[in-house]
C-alpha cells in the first residue's frame, strides 16, 4: 500500500553566496572572511541562532586573462567563494533574512529550500504510514474477495519507502534584492510519500 500527503513546510534553508576577487589569494580570502562575518553578525542580530548558520562550501580559484602579446593565459588574480546555509523556522521572515544578507555584502542567494523539521517529519511519517497500511488492507480485502477466500490477520508489516520532496526557489539576484521593495517568498506545500508491505493470512 502507498500514500501521498501534502503538508505546509515548517523550515527554510537559505543558501547565501559571498564572492570576492583580489590580486592575491590571501586578499580574496581575507575580504571574503570579513564580509562573511558581517553577514553572520547581521543575521544573528535579526534572530538567527549561531548554530543555524553553517559554511557549506568554500573555495579559492585563480582568475585568468589571455595575453595577446605572449599568446597565453596568465593568472591576474584570485576569487574566493563561500556559501552559507542559513536555517530558520520563521518562514514569514525568510524574505527579510535574504534582504539582510544582501544588504551586508552577499553577492546572491543561490536558493531557498522549504522542508520539514525532524519533529514534523516524524509526525507526518506516522500519518503517511497509517494511510499506506489502510490502503494495503483495502487491496488485500479486494483480492481475497475476488479469490473467494476470507482475509485473516496481518502476519507481517514492513516499511519499504518513505520520503518527501522539499520545495526549492532559485534565481535570486542582487540587483533585485537591493531594490527598495522587500523580498517576498511564497513557500509551497511539500509532498510526502510512504509505502508499506503487509502480508495477510487467508482463511
Amino acid at each position: 500500500g502507498s500514500s501521498e500527503l501534502t503538508v505546509e513546510p515548517d523550515k527554510a534553508e537559505i543558501y547565501v553566496n559571498i564572492e570576492t576577487s583580489k590580486v592575491t589569494a590571501k586578499e580574496a580570502k581575507d575580504e571574503n572572511a570579513g564580509i562573511s562575518k558581517k553577514v553572520r553578525d547581521a543575521l544573528k542580530r535579526a534572530g538567527i541562532k549561531e548554530d543555524d548558520i553553517e559554511a557549506v562550501q568554500f573555495s579559492i580559484s585563480p582568475r585568468y586573462e589571455y595575453d595577446e602579446i605572449k599568446g597565453k593565459s596568465e593568472i591576474v588574480g584570485y576569487t574566493a567563494t563561500q556559501i552559507l546555509k542559513v536555517a530558520t523556522t520563521q518562514l514569514d521572515k525568510a524574505g527579510d533574512f535574504i534582504d539582510i544578507a544582501v544588504d551586508n555584502g552577499a553577492d546572491r542567494i543561490d536558493s531557498v529550500s522549504f522542508s520539514l523539521t525532524k519533529e514534523k517529519q516524524k509526525e507526518m511519517k506516522g500519518e503517511a504510514m497509517i494511510r499506506a497500511s489502510q490502503e494495503a488492507k483495502e487491496k488485500a480485502e479486494a483480492l481475497a474477495t475476488s479469490l473467494g477466500v476470507r482475509l485473516g490477520k496481518a502476519a507481517s508489516v514492513s516499511e519499504s519507502g518513505f520520503g518527501y520532496i522539499p520545495f526549492v526557489s532559485r534565481g535570486f539576484a542582487v540587483a533585485e534584492a537591493k531594490l527598495d521593495v522587500p523580498t517576498e517568498i511564497s513557500p509551497q506545500d511539500v509532498s510526502i510519500r510512504a509505502t508499506v508491505n503487509v502480508v495477510f493470512e487467508i482463511n
